[in-house]
C-alpha cells in the first residue's frame, strides 16, 4: 500500500494477545494501527479525538456496552466501515453482528488474505458510498429537470445500442443527449449487483447452516 494513501484503522479488541496479533497483521498489510482498546467508552473517546478510516471489532469486547451495539453507533456517529474479527461459535451473537450491518467480517483464527480482502472490500464499499453521498444533490436537481420536461416529447431511443435520437435526427448517446438538452451529465460507478458480480460481495453473507459449537 502506497504510504500517501496508508489507511488508519483502530482495533478494538477484548483479548489483548489477539489484538497484539491482528494489528500486527494490519501493518504487515500496510495500513496504520491508530490505537488498540479493548471496550466501547475507549472506542469512542479515540474516534472523537483521531481521525480513522476503519474500525476493527472484536465479537467481544469488555464494558456493558457490547461489540453489536458499537458497531452501531459507529456508523451511526462516524460513519466509518466496521469489520468484525469473530469466532461466530454461537449463533445468537452471530444474529447480532449481522443486524449491525457490519462491512465484513474476518473469521478466528485470522489470516492475512483473508484480513486483506475484508479490510480492502469494506474500504472500496464505503469509498462508493460516499460518492454517492456527494452525487445526491446534484442527480436531484437533475431528476427535476427531467421531470419539467415530462410529456414534451416521446423519446426514440435504440433497443441494442441505447442511443438516443434527436429532433436534427442525429443519434447521441444517453450522456451526451441529456448533457446538451437537459444539462445533466453523467458520473460512472457500479450498482450493487455489478459491484457484487465483478468484484464479489462487498458485505459478508449469511452462514448457509447454524456454526459449529466448540466446547
Amino acid at each position: 500500500m502506497n504510504a500517501a494513501l496508508k489507511r488508519r484503522i483502530l482495533v478494538v479488541q477484548g483479548d489483548a494477545l489477539e489484538a497484539k496479533a491482528v494489528g500486527l497483521l494490519a501493518l504487515r498489510l500496510g495500513y496504520e494501527v491508530g490505537a488498540v482498546v479493548d471496550n466501547a467508552e475507549d472506542a469512542q473517546i479515540e474516534l472523537r479525538s483521531a481521525e480513522y478510516d476503519l474500525v476493527l471489532l472484536e465479537d467481544v469486547i469488555r464494558g456493558p456496552v457490547d461489540s453489536a451495539a458499537l458497531a452501531v453507533e459507529i456508523r451511526d456517529r462516524q460513519g466509518l466501515p466496521v469489520v468484525f474479527v469473530a469466532r461466530l461459535d454461537d449463533l445468537k451473537r452471530w444474529h447480532k453482528i449481522k443486524e449491525s450491518d457490519p462491512y465484513g467480517v474476518v473469521m478466528k483464527p485470522v489470516e492475512e488474505m483473508a484480513l486483506r480482502v475484508q479490510l480492502d472490500l469494506a474500504l472500496h464499499r464505503r469509498a462508493q458510498e460516499r460518492e454517492r453521498e456527494l452525487l445526491r444533490p446534484g442527480r436531484l436537481e437533475a431528476h427535476a429537470r427531467l421531470r419539467a420536461k415530462k410529456g414534451e416529447a416521446l423519446l426514440p431511443i435504440c433497443a441494442g445500442c441505447k442511443k438516443i435520437s434527436g429532433d436534427d435526427g442525429r443519434w447521441s448517446k444517453l450522456e451526451e443527449y441529456f448533457a446538451r438538452h437537459a444539462d445533466v451529465h453523467f458520473t460512472h460507478s457500479f450498482c450493487p449487483e455489478c459491484e457484487t458480480r465483478l468484484y464479489g460481495a462487498a458485505k459478508a453473507g449469511e452462514p448457509s447452516e447454524a456454526p459449529e459449537r466448540r466446547g
